[in-house]
């Protein structure tokens, strides 16, 4: 089994090698990091190229629409003004189960596999020292409703369902009234 797994390196790193130009008459035998570098830069420019001609070919004859207005597919797309965050209001929700909105500025507040800064407010040890909400215990669910010691993973991402409070307006009109209206 070792000699199998030997062989299959050997043969990976010389297709490799062949691949990134190594043993080519122009390679730099004394800096082969650097012709590796060359060699995936010049493959880079290549489908960059290439992506650029397809976009090219589409964009002269179409534009996309979308909530923010009509541009065509080669213009970059600008992130919309962040609106004024309101802060002490007291929103009512417009269904049943909808997720309560975050009451607080949440630049810098990142949430990663392996740390989620909401957590070090809202999470069952520290809610009552950060005078915050503490999380329901649907956080701590399974979906076949096993009760889990730690937040579920699938309730882990809290801003997938809880969004800021601040004052933007509409991309698009509404005439949508509460079901208990």
């Amino acid at each position: 089994m070792k000699i199998k797994l030997l062989a299959i390196t050997i043969v990976s790193a010389f297709a490799l090698s062949v691949q990134a130009g190594f043993f080519g008459s122009d390679h730099n035998w004394n800096n082969p990091v650097s012709a590796a570098m060359d060699a995936m830069s010049d493959m880079a420019s290549d489908a960059k190229n290439t992506v650029s001609d397809a976009v090219d070919s589409v964009t002269d004859s179409v534009d996309v629409g979308s909530l923010r207005g009509t541009h065509a597919l080669d213009d970059f797309s600008l992130m919309p003004p962040v609106g004024k965050w309101i802060k002490d209001a007291d929103f009512t929700r417009s269904f049943i189960d909808q997720p309560p909105l975050i009451p607080h500025k949440t630049k810098g507040m990142r949430i990663t596999m392996k740390k989620n800064k909401c957590l070090s407010c809202h999470s069952n040890e520290n809610w009552r020292d950060a005078d915050a909400v503490k999380m329901t215990a649907s956080h701590f669910m399974t979906r076949s409703n096993k009760r889990l010691k730690e937040v579920s993973p699938r309730r882990y991402f809290c801003t997938q369902c809880h969004v800021p409070q601040v004052d933007n307006k509409p991309l698009i009109g509404s005439d949508y009234v509460n079901t208990a209206e």
